[in-house]
């Protein structure tokens, strides 16, 4: 039954959104600005791919919310299911993150090595927080799927 209440939240969606426009964006001016560098070929390619697989859960999440409006209860099989089809929608958003957060700390060695170094940093403590909370909220899930 939490998937379904989930999925009417629209949360997953709404930022795989707004995230995939973020990343279409970046990747366009990173080509725009004919920028020819094997890094900047590798950042247009981070965020074009976490562009795209942002809009793998985006469609996930809400074909989903749409085959299943109105159900309040469902059988477990399908509610198995549900959870199958959104943990494939689940990964590509968190690889997309990931991926944008890569292609973001490399970003700043277009403009220059002590920028580069910074946003690397940065990048990586950002990985390092998302890491700390994945893993805890994973703890959390399993906690919780086990006390239901």
């Amino acid at each position: 039954m939490r998937e379904l209440s989930e999925l009417h939240t629209g949360q997953v969606a709404f930022i795989s959104d707004l995230m995939s426009g973020f990343s279409l964006s970046i990747a366009a001016h990173v080509l725009r600005y004919g920028i020819r560098s094997r890094m900047a070929q590798a950042v247009f390619l981070l965020f074009l791919l976490s562009s795209l697989l942002f809009l793998v859960a985006l469609y996930t999440d809400v074909r989903l919310s749409i085959e299943l409006a109105g159900l309040d209860t469902m059988p477990q099989s399908l509610l198995d299911k549900v959870s199958s089809v959104r943990g494939v929608g689940t990964a590509c958003a968190t690889s997309a993150f990931v991926m944008f957060i890569l292609a973001t700390g490399l970003l700043g060695w277009l403009a220059s090595s002590p920028v580069g170094v910074l946003s690397s940093l940065i990048a990586v403590a950002t990985l390092s927080a998302l890491w700390f909370v994945w893993e805890n909220i994973n703890v959390i899930s399993n906690t919780v799927s086990k006390s239901s």
